[in-house]
């Protein structure tokens, strides 16, 4: 692979000293607690291009790898528009996921390797279903459509500002931090859009609330039969 097969990406602000020191007991702390809500951030955050199963498990998949093997800093976001605070752990656990699902959202190239956010996810594994959130009424449809027609840095900067309540600041500083290109391009983009907190918070984008549905059963049956020829 030689190095100009690698798309350049912005490299991320570097830490400073005034940056919050998380260590992986405060981490894993935050992701319990928030999990439903990582992983929902993950699954808008992530391309609808996926389909509904392989971005519920995706979602799933980086959520959990969020998870610091060591101590680490996370850069200092502006308070959330609503003026909350945001514990550090949050904070550092949120920058993780919205990092690895804009790397998932980018397309793969030739010659270069592709980064774990981009492979379909070994664990969570589901073999025999599919698994998708509750449908939800054509308002959840519509903006779920307007979602899929963003770049991932809008398409992230949207949520971040309808879901978290972060401010254009709070947002520009993250998506930098998430090593995003054109940040201010994107907020124009996101700010195309309606805002629609109530609707990003719908069953319909929940991945942690779910239905279930086999696979095709036809080929499965079709596939067994011919491991029972093949074995006899």
């Amino acid at each position: 692979m030689q190095p100009q097969d690698v798309a350049p990406r912005p490299a991320p602000p570097s830490a400073s000293s005034a940056d919050p020191v998380v260590d992986v007991e405060q981490a894993e702390a935050a992701l319990v607690e928030h999990y439903p809500r990582l992983a929902r951030l993950a699954y808008l955050v992530l391309p609808p291009g996926l389909g509904r199963s392989r971005r519920v498990l995706t979602a799933h998949a980086l959520t959990q790898r969020a998870l610091p093997r060591n101590r680490t800093t996370t850069p200092v976001i502006p308070a959330q528009s609503a003026g909350r605070e945001v514990d550090p752990g949050y904070a550092l656990i949120r920058l993780r996921v919205v990092r690895t699902a804009l790397e998932a959202g980018r397309p793969l190239r030739r010659r270069a390797l592709p980064r774990r956010s981009q492979l379909p996810p070994l664990l969570p594994h589901v073999r025999g279903l599919k698994l998708f959130p509750r449908s939800g009424g054509a308002d959840e449809l519509a903006l779920d459509q307007r979602l899929s027609a963003l770049s991932g840095p809008a398409r992230a900067a949207y949520v971040l500002r309808g879901l978290e309540g972060l401010s254009d600041d709070g947002v520009r500083h993250l998506l930098r931090a998430a090593g995003a290109e054109d940040v201010d391009g994107a907020l124009r983009e996101a700010g195309a859009l309606p805002d629609e907190p109530a609707l990003l918070g719908s069953p319909e984008f929940d991945p942690c609330s779910l239905q279930a549905r086999p696979t095709d059963l036809m080929r499965r049956r079709q596939h067994t039969r011919a491991a029972l020829v093949a074995g006899a």
